[in-house]
């Protein structure tokens, strides 16, 4: 690059779901593919940067990134050179540590949640500043109906699962450190985070766990340290002085950048330090600063709640923060069950904020349960909310894993990566929705991909029902033969719903003659 070389600055917000990634690791991943489409664009020059962190432990194994954007990809095309800077939103440190009693939890919830109830309200005073996701009348009620049953439907496979290839992972993963394969990690992590994210304390380890929320969180809901990391981030992005910037969201992570886009004005403040706050108010032009004469304070919000140090007039000023933000993708998307179950949890603000040509792009595929199309996201005022284009892709054949697969370069230069990567570059989005895996919803193409998923959904159910009349058998004599070897006695053994007759081993047999 030349010394008076200028490249334009792009900013692009990567955040993962549900999982248990390190820091980085869903960043990683993400770019990797996003690399590849760009150097397959005829006559694009590419480089990557790593910006090392300053301070590394003792011993590391592995090189320090930096916490602000550790990743910049430098594009040259058509003799423009641009600077790609990528953030990542890390999140997985809030799903509480493995333990016993959260697995108990897990299955417990796992069965139980196309029970739980709906959650269609709030009693916060911020509530009066946001409206819930539409889902009124018989058909919002007919939606939730289905959904609900879906998840049964969810859950009966589950437990098939978990008396099956659940227990053999089980061991595997706890005993030999071999980790379990992704089709069953997918839906594992979905329920883990939906279960998350309804929750009104982390529990740490033990039976049933003594509470373990974060310090700066104390007796507040766990996805509000979820949102705390979005709303950083975001305001990491106001104040980075991008040409343009966009969000991009897998599975879970899609509600906890929705949720991040429309927070309210007041309620900003109580998700940032003392030092970000001060930065905003001073930025030229100022991003946060006392409400103006016609803005109705409500009263305190009771999550997050607002700093000490911060009088009670002042907010975000939400319009100047979303002044260069281009638009978001989600893929392998949540957003319309929550609509449906607990729209007080994905709530679209009043506030308007975000400039005319926002876009909101929604990528699903019916063979990716988790995903959906959105048909409660859509608002009059496109200021508050940008109405969502949903558009299918064909991200895999295999059920369940088709969720990891979205985020892939194409040969032939039209997969999500491509379009994506097109739009960051030079600003068009008319690629989205463009190639032989796409396809509209309602379209010919959606019906034949659900037609294998549901295909797939019984087949699975089939071969999981042979595999656990299999597996549990053999699991229960192997627990009987080491109860019976452990010294529990030789002849009849008796505990409660159990009754064994524990036969003599060979050695045991010659003892006693």
């Amino acid at each position: 690059m030349a010394v008076n070389e200028r490249a334009k600055r792009i900013g692009v917000v990567v955040v993962h779901g549900i999982g248990e990634q390190r820091r980085f690791e869903h960043l990683d991943g993400q770019v990797r593919q996003l690399v590849a489409a760009l150097k397959m664009r005829p006559g694009c020059e590419v480089s990557t940067e790593i910006h090392a962190g300053w301070d590394s432990p003792f011993g590391a194994t592995a090189a320090a990134w930096s916490e602000g954007h550790p990743v910049s990809v430098f594009v040259r095309e058509a003799g423009q050179l641009t600077q790609i800077e990528f953030h990542e939103v890390w999140w997985a440190d809030v799903n509480e540590p493995y333990s016993l009693g959260k697995q108990i939890r897990f299955w417990l919830w796992t069965l139980a949640i196309w029970l739980i109830p709906e959650k269609r309200g709030s009693l916060l005073p911020q509530a009066l500043h946001v409206t819930a996701p539409s889902q009124e009348g018989l058909s919002g009620r007919l939606k939730e109906i289905w959904i609900r049953m879906r998840l049964l439907g969810v859950a009966i496979v589950a437990v098939a699962a978990a008396c099956s290839i659940g227990l053999i992972t089980f061991l595997l993963e706890r005993v030999l450190k071999i980790q379990a394969p992704d089709l069953l990690r997918t839906f594992v992590s979905y329920v883990a985070g939906v279960k998350l994210y309804n929750q009104k304390e982390r529990r740490g380890p033990g039976l049933p766990g003594s509470p373990a929320d974060f310090l700066d969180t104390l007796q507040e809901p766990p996805r509000v340290s979820v949102r705390r990391r979005m709303i950083q981030v975001l305001m990491s992005m106001a104040r980075g002085q991008y040409e343009r910037w966009y969000v991009l969201a897998h599975s879970l992570g899609s509600v906890v950048a929705f949720n991040g886009l429309m927070e309210t004005a007041y309620t900003w403040p109580g998700y940032l330090d003392q030092e970000t706050w001060d930065a905003a108010r001073t930025a030229a032009p100022p991003l946060a600063g006392a409400h103006r004469s016609s803005w109705t304070v409500v009263g305190e919000p009771e999550a997050p709640a607002r700093p000490v140090w911060l009088t009670s007039s002042e907010l975000v000023y939400r319009s100047r923060v979303f002044e260069r933000f281009q638009g978001f993708v989600t893929f392998g998307c949540p957003l319309e069950k929550f609509a449906a179950l607990w729209p007080a949890r994905v709530p679209i603000t009043k506030e308007p904020a975000f400039r005319l040509g926002t876009r909101w792009f929604n990528i699903f595929d019916p063979t990716d349960p988790v995903s959906g199309v959105l048909t409660s996201f859509d608002v009059p005022d496109q200021h508050c909310c940008p109405s969502p284009t949903n558009l299918g892709f064909a991200a895999g054949p295999v059920l369940l894993l088709s969720h990891l697969k979205y985020l892939r370069a194409s040969a032939r230069g039209d997969g999500l990566a491509d379009a994506f990567a097109h739009w960051v570059v030079t600003g068009d989005s008319s690629r989205m929705g463009k190639g032989p895996d796409w396809f509209m919803p309602g379209s010919a193409r959606q019906r034949r991909r659900r037609v294998l998923a549901w295909c797939s959904w019984a087949m699975a159910l089939a071969l999981l029902c042979v595999a656990g009349g299999i597996v549990l058998p053999l699991a229960g004599r192997a627990v009987r033969g080491a109860v019976c070897e452990s010294g529990a006695g030789l002849g009849e053994l008796k505990v409660p719903l159990v009754h064994w007759q524990c036969t003599p081993s060979k050695a045991a047999a010659g003892t006693k003659s």
